[in-house]
């Protein structure tokens, strides 16, 4: 107790104790009890720390860099030529048979050579690319020449791509500065899911990673879903006609040409609604006076619901409707016997209806990604212009055109709806007799006032199904245990067929008297 123990540590806080007698007093065994559990502490703590220094040591060791790869040139003639492949960021330690004097780098952006010793040197990867290396000895021979392929490490994007879609399987090679992505993926989603993480891959870093490459797509779909799409396409119009006001029609012989054929000075009226109409005559004068009091209104509705069945990523398209001869060109040639011409008019024909066009892609096992066009085409007689033909004048009518594409997402069976297309017109007219017509309170028998107004909407609700095929026994046809009636059926009771229960059916309960099981119209 007088002295330390020897060895690596060393208790400190400790005193040397004076000689006692054998029976120490308590106060002696209480200043000693507490240095002892001290020393006690501090020895467990060294025994512990010095178990644990070799395993510390151990696991350093394991955990640590590994080594560069080393390559041995130059041992023998054949030896001398090799062709080396580096990523991106690493490097190689290259082994010289005797002292090199000169390295010779072809290209320096794409691989370096770093000489620490004269017989070793360090090949490092800089850039997507090739270049070679020559090592030169003091008498100028070579002792290696290295052809250097750079590329990228394509282990990262394995990884990446394997976590990230771990039902997919990928092949990655390099391509030159390109990425060949092949591989058999489920769906369009998780093939485009993968060319987006290998765009990443290839165009993010600058000089680390180096230009911009591109991804080769190679990628193999195991199933194609097909799609069926319903659109139903609804155009509401509202219409109201109000016509008011009284119509003169007047009748005056003028004149008379030296055949006795009057020439009559008239004015004519068109039928409205309910008329309330009287005459006057005198001489050669008559005139007739037409009461109008007309009101409309009407709403019409038209639907188209076509359904298209398409393979995910390919094109479908409906058109409902007809096409229209418009003429577009006219050339006349001249006949000399006739003294006349010859006039031909060039036609095309254009489309108008209700046309569809869509190209679904289906994303996942639930979404459905959907390119809808639409496109409803009318006549429209108000916007005809007319056409002359020789002698001959023809009324050609416009179209009216409205058009409509997006790209929507859904999940099978969800409804996306496009509407507010609306498209108003008002139409007001006043018809009557010059000067007549303003007065302020009998003007109003001398005029008569149209109005007109429209409203149209059209409305576009598309809903995407994923189509699934069906056994062919589950499918029931409509005349399944169709039965013939008999003559006497048919003429004395008016029936025109009979339909049993279909084969496989559960029986029914009760058994059914009279008319029952008979299509009557």
């Amino acid at each position: 107790m007088s002295a330390p123990a020897p060895g690596p540590f060393r208790a400190t806080g400790l005193r040397a104790a004076s000689p006692r007698p054998m029976n120490p007093s308590r106060n002696s065994l209480s200043q000693i009890l507490p240095a002892a559990a001290t020393l006690r502490a501090v020895l467990v703590a060294g025994a512990v720390a010095s178990l644990a220094a070799p395993a510390l040591a151990q696991g350093g060791m394991r955990g640590g860099i590994a080594p560069a790869p080393v390559v041995n040139v130059g041992a023998n003639e054949a030896d001398v030529s090799r062709r080396l492949d580096l990523t991106i960021g690493r490097s190689l330690v290259i082994d010289l048979p005797r002292d090199a004097k000169e390295v010779f780098v072809a290209n320096p952006k794409v691989a370096n050579a770093v000489v620490r010793s004269t017989r070793k040197v360090f090949v490092i990867g800089i850039e997507n690319g090739a270049t070679s290396i020559f090592v030169m000895d003091g008498e100028g021979r070579q002792i290696a020449a290295l052809d250097v392929t750079v590329g990228r490490d394509l282990n990262v994007l394995r990884q990446t791509l394997a976590t990230s879609l771990p039902g997919a399987r990928f092949d990655v090679r390099p391509a030159g500065d390109s990425v060949l992505l092949t591989g058999t993926v489920a769906s369009a989603g998780e093939a485009q899911q993968a060319i987006d993480i290998a765009n990443a891959f290839v165009g993010v870093g600058g000089a680390a990673v180096g230009a911009r490459g591109a991804v080769i797509n190679n990628l193999t779909i195991r199933g194609k879903d097909q799609v069926m799409l319903r659109v139903t396409v609804v155009e509401v119009s509202r219409q109201v006609l109000k016509q008011f006001g009284v119509n003169l029609n007047a009748n005056w012989s003028a004149m008379n040409f030296v055949n006795g054929v009057p020439f009559p000075l008239t004015g004519g009226s068109y039928p409205a609604g309910n008329d309330i109409s009287g005459s006057i005559k005198a001489g050669g004068f008559s005139l007739q006076a037409t009461l109008r009091a007309f009101e409309q209104a009407g709403v019409s509705r038209v639907l188209a619901e076509p359904t298209l069945t398409a393979i995910s990523g390919e094109a479908a398209n409906f058109t409902a409707g007809g096409e229209i001869p418009v003429p577009t060109s006219q050339s006349c040639s001249a006949v000399l016997a006739s003294n006349s011409s010859n006039c031909s008019v060039g036609i095309e024909y254009k489309p108008y209806g209700v046309a569809l066009n869509f190209t679904p892609v289906v994303q996942s096992e639930n979404r459905i990604s959907i390119r809808v066009g639409t496109n409803v085409t009318e006549i429209d007689p108000q916007a005809a212009i007319p056409v002359s033909n020789g002698n001959n004048t023809i009324s050609v009518p416009g179209l009216t055109v409205r058009k409509s594409e997006t790209t929507i997402e859904l999940p099978s069976g969800g409804t996306m709806m496009i509407a507010g297309l609306i498209q108003q017109r008002n139409r007001q007219a006043i018809s009557g007799l010059p000067g007549m017509l303003n007065l302020p309170v009998l003007g109003a028998l001398f005029r008569s006032r149209d109005y007109q107004r429209q409203e149209t909407e059209l409305m576009i609700m598309v809903t995407p199904f994923i189509a699934k095929p069906m056994d062919p026994g589950q499918v029931k046809k409509p005349d399944d245990g169709f039965t013939e009636v008999s003559d006497s059926q048919s003429v004395l009771l008016g029936r025109f067929n009979r339909l049993y229960g279909v084969v496989g059916a559960a029986p029914l309960g009760a058994r059914y008297r009279g008319r029952v099981g008979f299509i009557t119209d």
